[in-house]
């Protein structure tokens, strides 16, 4: 049978079990392949003039943009509840972001978003991906890798090219970003029964089940949503310490200011 199209509602509704596992051999394929094409696709960014740097954002932002639209358009044609895929996940908004940042690279700001806010998410979303039920080959299971395979090479070329630098200062706009973008995704999550962001119910995500079942039942979803904030505000301490030991090693007895 092919299941290429086959969506999650449709393969629990028929028992199915054609998924993959977390960190199983294919899945190691997909982390090697994306690590890869974003350090040599990185390096052939770094390389180009400002000319050729301008159309490879562009090009990224708009394929990303297309090809999170194409899965909205795959879902409705499937007869998949829309509601629950409107582009509000942290995700859906790097996508967005990354097309705003090609076309108005002036926009600083959005970079130390991108450091500690977008590329975290989105390191997370294919380290532990959602889409475990799908076979390798189906259009929700590429799309996940791919797009989120696209946020992180971008981010990379920014910071290969040295056009981000992200500083202590960025940690707190990532985490503020996250902040204001999460709270009215809170309660959307629990007016209408859906999960943008993983904090309005619990995820087919393993380790984000595993977290959900030790604390919702006796905490509550509140403090599953403070547990998530919390840790996402440790991951970007985390990285902040990666990308200031790099330019350390970078530049040896040299202190760079951040931008």
């Amino acid at each position: 049978m092919n299941y290429f199209f086959i969506h999650r509602d449709q393969i629990y509704e028929q028992g199915l079990s054609i998924g993959f596992k977390t960190f199983s051999a294919g899945h190691l394929l997909w982390l090697l392949g994306i690590a890869a094409f974003c350090v040599l696709t990185g390096l052939f960014y770094k390389s180009r003039d400002e000319r050729g740097r301008d159309l490879m954002r562009k090009s990224c932002g708009l394929l990303i943009v297309i090809l999170e639209y194409l899965k909205i358009i795959v879902m409705g044609l499937n007869g998949v509840k829309i509601l629950e895929f409107v582009p509000l996940h942290l995700c859906s908004a790097a996508g967005l972001a990354v097309l705003v940042y090609a076309l108005w690279p002036r926009m600083k700001g959005i970079g130390q978003v991108f450091a500690y806010a977008f590329f975290p998410a989105a390191i997370l979303a294919v380290v532990f991906p959602s889409s475990t039920m799908y076979p390798w080959w189906n259009f929700y299971c590429l799309h996940t890798f791919i797009f989120h395979a696209l946020i992180i090479a971008f981010f990379v070329w920014l910071l290969m090219a040295g056009e981000i630098v992200p500083s202590y200062k960025g940690v707190w706009t990532g985490l503020l970003f996250i902040a204001v973008f999460s709270v009215p995704i809170y309660f959307i999550d629990g007016a209408f029964g859906v999960n943008y962001m993983f904090i309005g119910m619990r995820s087919d995500v393993g380790i984000l089940a595993a977290m959900w079942d030790a604390i919702v039942p006796k905490y509550g979803r509140p403090v599953f949503a403070l547990v998530m904030g919390l840790i996402m505000a440790v991951v970007a301490h985390v990285l902040y310490g990666i990308f200031a030991l790099g330019r350390k090693l970078k530049n040896p007895g040299k202190k760079k200011k951040s931008k």
